[in-house]
């Protein structure tokens, strides 16, 4: 039975257990959400969550955007304020709503419900780690709740659904991916959905409300009016390895708006099977897998390839249905994926520097290219921690880098799998991609080459290089932070 505290508007702890506790759960947010919903919640949720506390009468920031804009001048009256679901993975008893500081590890983290009728789930902000049937690599970040003068804590991608008259799906992915990157960098501010639809007003046909639908050409300018600098790729444009391109960035910790011809989601991490072979010698050979936040969906859907298998919770969509995606990308970040693909190739390949050029012990077709985007500081304090043979950590952790920096990992197939690498060359991410010497390191087992940024042309001086005394090969950590692990 569910407990009322001081009186039954304000909040109720639902115990949900058994079948029972649903339906009483249903009860009480019968107002607010559908039952079709309600069995969406109970079918996501059943495995995982035991005690469901319900906070009546939140004022829910991003509902509340929605209401003065928009669904405050109809006619009909609707609530200004939501309803919020916390989630614990524990039963609580009714004497202890007062002490929940013993619960936080309980704490799987909540779901706002809209009173708009259709489409009821707000923002929601769930720990994946604390879900089953979830897997996989995904961005995340820590978003803070306070509950009774406690301060809870809840890692994961936030997730919103489309109210279908302020925001469609596009709009909900975009949001996703905005208010991931203010909660986790400072730079970025918040921005509610109302505002959303209105970064697309330049480029709009016809009025913006009630929202009709918008093209990737439109997502591009909401993320440019935001303050990012997006790239847009298209399987045309990018026929043969526009899939490739995907995966670089969700391997960066970007998440992308990716598009179907008549829908939209937010790419949020990826699932390997490191059974698989690499058989184009890239990281992305293991991909089985997108994880997605789809607003049709509870977030965390799995977005397999064809023909695989499904298990957990899994999209309708298949990777093959994407046919182009939108990456917000930090103002310095000159040099695109597309181009780092290119440049690996040729500095492999270099008659000088090239690894079969200078490199006894590992031949070029066995390497196995991982590639991602990162920030200088973060790989100098993984690197810190998770040191190269021969001390070469100290050479990076003194070597001037830029803010942000392509990296593409060298790896073999017995190394891949145990998160082991051979080497490493590291881009400098404000390069042009015409410049030959866009790279800052070339570290190859037996061998390690330093590219002076500031030498101008072929000056003599810009390289120090020196052969390594390594018989063996000596592999170390793959970096490891952009993502979390599920």
């Amino acid at each position: 039975m569910a407990l009322a505290l001081i009186n039954n508007t304000l909040y109720a702890l639902v115990p949900v257990e058994t079948q029972a506790g649903w339906l009483e759960l249903a009860d009480i947010c019968k107002a607010y959400l559908s039952g079709p919903e309600h069995e969406k919640l109970h079918d996501y949720l059943q495995d995982d969550v035991k005690a469901v506390l319900v906070e009546k009468s939140y004022i829910d920031k991003d509902y509340r955007d929605t209401y003065s804009n928009f669904y405050s001048k109809k006619f009909a009256n609707r609530p200004s304020t939501a309803y919020r679901l916390h989630f614990f993975n524990c039963l609580i008893p009714a004497e202890h709503l007062f002490s929940l500081d013993q619960y936080k590890d309980n704490y799987i983290g909540y779901s706002v419900i809209r009173p708009t009728q259709l489409n009821a789930i707000g923002r929601t902000i769930l720990d994946p780690c604390k879900l089953s049937r979830i897997t996989g690599m995904t961005c995340a970040t820590d978003f803070s709740v306070h509950l009774f003068g406690v301060k809870f804590t809840v890692k994961g991608f936030p997730y919103i659904s489309q109210d279908s008259d302020v925001t469609i799906c596009a709009h909900a992915a975009a949001w996703m991916a905005f208010r991931y990157f203010s909660e986790r960098y400072s730079a970025y501010r918040e921005v509610f959905p109302y505002e959303i639809t209105q970064l697309s007003r330049n480029v709009s046909l016809g009025r913006l409300l009630p929202s009709k639908g918008i093209t990737a050409y439109q997502i591009t300018e909401i993320f440019s009016n935001y303050g990012f600098y997006p790239e847009i790729y298209s399987n045309t444009q990018y026929p043969d390895n526009f899939y490739r391109l995907l995966y670089y960035y969700i391997e960066s910790g970007i998440p992308v708006v990716a598009c179907t011809t008549k829908h939209a989601i937010t790419i949020i991490g990826h699932v390997s099977d490191y059974n698989l072979t690499a058989t184009n010698n890239n990281s992305e050979d293991y991909l089985t897998g997108y994880v997605a936040n789809d607003d049709n969906h509870w977030p965390y859907q799995l977005v397999l390839r064809r023909g695989l298998p499904e298990s957990g919770h899994c999209s309708k969509l298949k990777i093959e249905d994407l046919v182009c995606f939108i990456s917000p990308l930090y103002e310095k970040m000159y040099l695109s994926a597309e181009h780092i693909e290119g440049l690996t190739d040729k500095i492999l390949e270099h008659p000088s520097f090239g690894v079969n050029a200078v490199s006894k012990l590992v031949p070029k077709d066995k390497l196995i290219k991982r590639i991602f985007l990162t920030s200088s500081r973060s790989y100098k304090k993984f690197r810190r921690e998770n040191p190269l043979p021969f001390g070469l950590q100290d050479y990076y952790l003194q070597l001037p880098m830029p803010k942000f920096i392509w990296i593409c990992e060298l790896s073999m197939g017995g190394f891949y799998p145990n998160k082991q690498i051979v080497g490493e060359i590291i881009f400098d991410a404000t390069a042009s991609h015409r410049d030959r010497f866009s790279f800052l390191a070339i570290h190859y087992p037996d061998f390690i080459l330093f590219n002076d940024r500031d030498a101008l042309g072929d000056a003599p001086n810009r390289f120090k290089y020196e052969h390594l005394a390594a018989n063996t090969i000596q592999s170390y950590a793959m970096y490891i932070n952009n993502l979390r692990e599920i």
